[in-house]
């Protein structure tokens, strides 16, 4: 047997190793949730997690410190995802923040629009608009109450940044897209979030990171960890950073807002990062601009 090969198998005895405990591991975690659960504890505790990063890493050298604390921050994700699982399967009640915006259907009545463009969208959506001055005016329009929907124009699937900043502070969502004749979106902005149940389609999102390695790779990893495809994300520096909360992103992920993989990914985001709002859902068009 040549070295290589005996190696191979120290890497493999290993391996069984670890996965007979991280199997053991993970049905803990289901333990530790209904634990919790009964007990009003939540999944989430930053300041018992770092220590038990240091714990792990302590008297490794440097570069095995770096790779311990990135191998536990996967397990402790993972194990926190099982666990908010838990919850959402114990609690029939228990609200993500966007739910109590849902209703089913579609917009109904009248909208605004900003009046150059209300022709091509009218024409694409088949609603009844009313004239705006322009897209800003629109937007405060339904922001007051004064329209139960307004329709902008985006000039592609992905030109949506400037949109989800305003409909995050507007408190608005995202509902439907269509194509207009002259080759831009029709966007339908409602203060519900409609959403037929069972319904596949495109969520968009809006969250705060910290800034510090692996941050972008570990909300990544929820969506992955949940079977939640990324489709589009955007990000930039906030102008009023601090040391902490320095990025802010855009993301679009495919999903289902009433499936539990869905649920649980944005239950885990928006309980661990420093902010998470979900702005829209709408069905994803064929032809992507």
């Amino acid at each position: 047997m040549d070295q290589i090969e005996l190696f191979r198998q120290i890497v493999a005895s290993c391996d069984e190793a670890l996965k007979d405990v991280f199997l053991r591991r993970m049905e803990a975690s289901v333990c530790i949730a209904q634990s919790k659960f009964q007990e009003g504890v939540p999944v989430y505790s930053a300041r018992r997690e770092e220590q038990l990063l240091s714990s792990i890493s302590m008297g490794l050298s440097p570069e095995l410190q770096m790779k311990a604390r990135m191998l536990w921050k996967s397990l402790l994700r993972m194990s926190r995802n099982r666990q908010y699982r838990v919850f959402l399967e114990l609690d029939e009640a228990l609200c993500l923040s966007h739910e109590k915006d849902i209703v089913s259907g579609r917009p109904e009545g009248e909208g605004c629009c900003d009046g150059t463009f209300l022709p091509a969208a009218q024409k694409a959506l088949g609603l009844t608009l009313h004239p705006m001055e322009n897209e800003e005016d629109a937007l405060s329009a339904v922001e007051r109450g004064e329209y139960p929907f307004c329709v902008v124009s985006l000039r592609g699937v992905y030109k949506t940044d400037e949109l989800f900043d305003q409909l995050d502070k507007r408190k608005l969502y995202l509902n439907h897209t269509e194509e207009t004749e002259d080759g831009r979106l029709a966007a339908v902005i409602s203060p519900k979030l409609y959403h037929q149940k069972g319904q596949e389609g495109l969520i968009s999102a809006v969250f705060y990171m910290p800034s510090e390695s692996g941050s972008l790779a570990g909300v990544l990893s929820v969506l992955a960890d949940n079977k939640q495809n990324m489709e589009f994300i955007h990000l930039e520096k906030s102008d009023w950073a601090d040391e902490l909360h320095q990025f802010h992103l855009y993301v679009d992920f495919d999903g289902c807002l009433d499936s539990l993989d869905t649920r649980a990914a944005i239950y885990q985001l928006e309980t661990e990062l420093p902010y998470f709002r979900v702005v829209g859902s709408r069905k994803a068009l064929k032809n992507k601009k």
